[in-house]
């Protein structure tokens, strides 16, 4: 149900190492990418203009928690999957 282009939602779940996730995990990124695009927060976006020194700060340091929430959100997937293979052995 995403509210932008599926090959955008495709490729910066790609850049983000985010291309190997449960079909649960996807769906959540994918609404969490439509929000972001819907407010114009996303990095990509060139419609996001603050002329305010202070709002662009905000935004920049908004930009890397999120970024850094990708990470995990990555990496917790890869223990989840860890954790899977291991319990079928």
């Amino acid at each position: 149900m995403a509210l932008f282009d599926n090959r955008k939602v495709a490729g910066i779940m790609a850049d983000r190492g985010l291309s190997d996730l449960s079909e649960e995990t996807e769906s959540q990124v994918e609404a969490i990418l439509s929000e972001l695009d819907s407010k114009k927060l996303l990095r990509d976006s060139d419609t996001a203009n603050f002329t305010d020194r202070s709002n662009q700060e905000k935004v920049g340091f908004l930009r890397a928690i999120m970024e850094q929430n990708w990470i995990l959100i990555s990496q917790n997937e890869k223990l989840l999957k860890a954790l899977e293979k291991k319990q079928q052995e």
